[in-house]
Parts: structure tokens; sequence; C-alpha cells
């Protein structure tokens, strides 16, 4: 089977997301060094609403209306492939972001967000949208329809192709995949390639794939969360991004002394934005080095920084062939494991 077809992983269809289980004395006691990230985050998102609210409002004439010469990219997402942000907070960061990166252009951004990938698939093949935000395996999958000359990794953290841990706590003992048969698992929304790594990873071992390998793999809001779950035995095992990881030990040296990484992936691209198939050259040219050079502008690096965007950078030849090989070892992998 070609790996340019779409894949299903394997799902539990107990997955919900949730909030880490807490002490019963949390809300008696002042905030930790466990809260102060997510706190410091929630914080920087919410002046940047009231800011972007009031950019709205303030030039209310100019942004509803617009010159009578802009040209408006509608681009889309879907839930499913945001990572640690909201609806509303992935709308805010792309609207400032790109949007005052291109701000000398004639063009102006305009992000939609759908639930499934296979809604966002659908916009995009129904001529709906300019451009699309989505997973690499999903940008995989829809690449024939894209224009590969205006394609971009969204990169989070210091490398363009970061790496997923998967941590247990060390005073549980568990040092190895096998190990966790039946535990439970915490994975942050939005990680489609590190759900691919995983499953792999599983049956590399001969093991299940994750759905009937763990008892429970539980979906939450944003990585701080699966590593606060598993920092407070609410699950067995973690998997997050390095950087996701390193923020998150950096902040607290409780958790670097207490949690372990016990397998690690290969690099690989988790996120991919590109304009469709027809988007001219031309126009691809006009906006580019706007969007390649966004981390070098000082008004906008805050910005990125408290929605972790570090850069963008093209998708080249070679870019996302980790992700590729993996893909192929799955479908090796899933055909052995269900052939007599």
């Amino acid at each position: 089977m070609p790996w340019c077809e779409p894949i299903t992983i394997a799902r539990n269809m107990t997955r919900r997301c949730t909030w880490p289980r807490l002490p019963t004395c949390w809300a008696e006691r002042p905030l930790s060094r466990c809260d102060v990230p997510r706190f410091i985050m929630r914080l920087q998102k919410a002046l940047l609403y009231t800011l972007f609210v009031a950019l709205l409002f303030g030039q209310g004439v100019a942004v509803i209306h617009g010159d009578e010469h802009e040209v408006t990219i509608i681009a889309g997402t879907s839930e499913e492939s945001l990572l640690d942000s909201t609806v509303t907070e992935a709308k805010i960061s792309f609207s400032l972001l790109f949007n005052e990166a291109i701000e000398k252009t004639n063009e102006r951004f305009i992000l939609e967000v759908y639930e499934t990938n296979e809604q966002l698939q659908s916009q995009l093949l129904a001529g709906e949208l300019d451009a699309v935000f989505t997973n690499t395996i999903h940008y995989l999958q829809v690449k024939d329809h894209l224009n590969p000359n205006g394609s971009y990794v969204v990169q989070h953290g210091p490398s363009v192709k970061p790496k997923y841990y998967l941590l247990t706590k060390k005073s549980s003992g568990i040092e190895r995949v096998d190990q966790l048969s039946g535990k439970r698992i915490a994975i942050p929304q939005g990680y489609a390639v590190g759900e691919l790594f995983l499953d792999v990873l599983l049956m590399r071992h001969g093991l299940p794939k994750s759905d009937r390998f763990f008892s429970e793999v539980r979906m939450t809001s944003d990585s701080n969360s699966s590593v606060i779950n598993l920092f407070f035995e609410s699950v067995d095992a973690a998997l997050v991004l390095d950087y996701a990881y390193d923020v998150a030990t950096e902040l607290n040296l409780q958790m670097k002394k207490q949690l372990g990484v016990i397998e690690v992936s290969q690099p690989l691209v988790h996120q991919v934005v590109s304009v469709r198939s027809d988007f001219s050259q031309q126009r691809i040219d006009g906006l580019e080095p706007y969007v390649l050079n966004m981390h070098n502008t000082p008004k906008l690096h805050e910005t990125m920084k408290t929605f972790r965007i570090t850069a963008m950078k093209k998708v080249k030849e070679n870019t996302l062939a980790e992700v590729q090989q993996l893909i192929s070892e799955y479908r090796r992998l899933s055909s052995k494991s269900e052939s007599p």
C-alpha cells in the first residue's frame, strides 16, 4: 500500500480530555511551582486576547471592511491538529502573527477551525480554503492538493524536528515499554505524529497498538497537563515533545528528579502549513520572505514565545522523510501483526 494513502491510527474510544487529578488540599494552598508555568501562560494569552479585541474594535473599519485592494487568505485547521492551544487561542495567535508579519503586503489571513481533519479536507477539496494548517500525517495525505513551493514547517521549541519522549515516574520502577501493559498513559491533543510513533514503538516490541495495550489513553488539553498528570500519579506514563518536557522540568526541579525518559523517538516534524495547489507562485514569492523571517521581528518575538512558536521553515525535499518512513513502518508492522 503506498505511503501517501490515508492511515488510521487505532484510538481508544474511552479517551477523554481531562485535567490532572490534584490533591484534596489543592484549593487550600497557595500556587506551587507546578502551577506557575500554566498560570503565566494563561495570563499572557489573556493579555494578548485583550489586545486583539482592542485592535479589532479600535480599527474596526480597516479590519472589517478592509482596503478595496486587500486580498483575504482563508486558512483552515482542525481541533485535532491544534497543539497546546484552544480554538480561540489559535485564531488569535494566527491573526496576530501572520497579519503582523505580512502587514506591508495587500494580503490578510483569517483562520477557520473545524472539528475534524475530515471536515478540513472537505473544505479544501471544495475550494473553500486557500491554505491548511495541519499535522504532518494529514498533510502527507492531502499534499497532492497543496503547493509544495508554499509549504512550511511550524517549529515549536529549539529544533525544527523535535523528538517525542515517553515518560514514567522513577519511583514506579517502570523502565521498559512492555512494563506499561494495562497501565494508563496521558497524551496531549494534537499529537498525531506522536501517537503514530507510540504505536510503531509498541509493534516493534511485538506488543498491541496503544488502544489495546493501555487500560486508558487520556487525552489532555496540553503538554503541561500530561506531565502534571504523571507527576501526581494520575497516570502511569506520558508522551510529550522534548521541548515541553524541558520547559516543565526547568521550572520545577522536582519533576526532573522524579520523572524519567524511557523511550525517545527519531526527530519528527509534527505540524505543517501549506497553500493550496493553485495558489500562484507570484503570491508565494510575495508572502514568503515575511513568513520565514517573522521570528526575526522584535515586536513578534513575544507573541511567538507566548504561543510556543519558534519559527516557520520551508519544507524541502527530505524535511518530512522521517515521518514518511514511520508511516511505512506502521503499515508494514500492522500488516504483519494482522496476518495469520
